[in-house]
């Protein structure tokens, strides 16, 4: 049930406005006054929304995670082979990492107040990404598209990979996209049939 004087979408632009915050500031540097301001909004109104600033910044963290899996479920729901859908995963990746490096920087150097909820929330979308991918897999081999192989460790594999490729973009340069490429095909070289 929305609060009292709560008007849709409210909740969405304090979120927003804290993604830019946080992202500009860092956790214990940001200020909720600075959000509120940032939202167009006073500080009470944020208040009514969330309990705290730390509170504000976990369901911040959590949306942003909930954004990466369900634009995951959209590119594996996509049409394509094998190494296009691989390939979609490396652009996805690679598109959230530029949508919100900033705060995935801020959180790796700083992570600020990381509760057990969140933990267990960001340990699930591992989990199930490494079970998204690791279906995908064994498609492909059912499929003859590659051999047979570990598709839980080939999952593993693909994503550290993955990880490897454009995780160092988020403190240099975000690698181009045709590493992506270079990354699906040389994975691909390990597990296709010769």
């Amino acid at each position: 049930m929305e609060e009292i004087g709560a008007q849709p979408g409210k909740e969405k632009q304090i979120l927003a406005a804290a993604r830019r915050i946080f992202a500009a500031s860092g956790y214990y540097q940001a200020r909720v006054e600075d959000i509120a301001r940032e939202a167009g909004i006073g500080k009470g109104t944020v208040y009514e929304y969330f309990t705290s600033k730390e509170e504000l910044y976990l369901e911040m963290l959590l949306e942003i995670a909930d954004s990466y899996v369900s634009g995951l479920a959209e590119v594996l729901g996509q049409p394509g082979d094998l190494r296009e859908k691989l390939l979609g995963i490396g652009r996805h990746l690679r598109d959230f990492l530029l949508e919100h490096g900033q705060l995935a920087r801020m959180f790796l150097q700083d992570p600020g107040p990381v509760n057990r909820k969140l933990q267990k929330h960001l340990f699930r979308i591992r989990r199930d990404t490494v079970q998204q991918v690791k279906e995908l897999l064994a498609a492909g081999v059912a499929a003859g598209q590659i051999r047979l192989v570990d598709t839980d460790m080939a999952a593993r594999f693909f994503l550290a990979g993955l990880a490897g490729v454009l995780l160092p973009g988020l403190i240099e340069e975000l690698a181009p996209p045709e590493a992506l490429e270079l990354t699906v095909d040389i994975f691909l070289q390990g597990v296709t049939n010769n």
